[in-house]
């Protein structure tokens, strides 16, 4: 099993307001349109993405399962899947100080698969993935409303 974790604090974003906003499957299209290498979408919440690493080009299926807002804690899944990304990731919602903050934790498990999916993680595709998850993070920072924004 691989871990990969990132996050990003979201300034004037109350924790519940971007809890519904993610939640939603189809608004994860802005996150993954254009963080990764590639991107088609088969239904609202519900992408293939392309991750290129060092002499292949990967698939990853990402479709969102829903939200959790038992135990006080706000947290929204995503499948994923394919040959070197099958497992579960989650974005995690924290609210920080002053309380218009929210630091959200992209945590992603995945199985890459093998004898070679280690390697292949080593080789590069790691760091393509991480910089894709970077970079949907970025995404939600600019498409998640802001306190007071109409």
């Amino acid at each position: 099993m691989a871990v990969i974790t990132t996050d990003i604090l979201l300034e004037g974003v109350r924790r519940d307001e971007a809890y519904e906003w993610l939640r939603v499957p189809a608004n994860h299209r802005q996150l993954v349109e254009g963080a990764f290498d590639g991107f088609v979408e088969n239904s609202a919440g519900d992408y293939t993405l392309t991750v290129k690493s060092p002499g292949r080009v990967r698939t990853m299926g990402y479709k969102v399962e829903g939200g959790d807002d038992q135990h006080g804690g706000r947290r929204v899944y995503v499948q994923t899947s394919g040959r070197r990304f099958g497992g579960r990731l989650s974005y995690s919602l924290r609210t920080m100080k002053p309380s218009t903050n929210t630091l959200v934790t992209l945590h992603l498990d995945f199985e890459p698969g093998g004898l070679l999916g280690p390697l292949a993680l080593r080789l590069g595709l790691e760091d393509r993935l991480r910089r894709g998850l970077v970079r949907s993070l970025e995404g939600l920072g600019r498409a998640v409303p802001r306190v007071g924004a109409t």
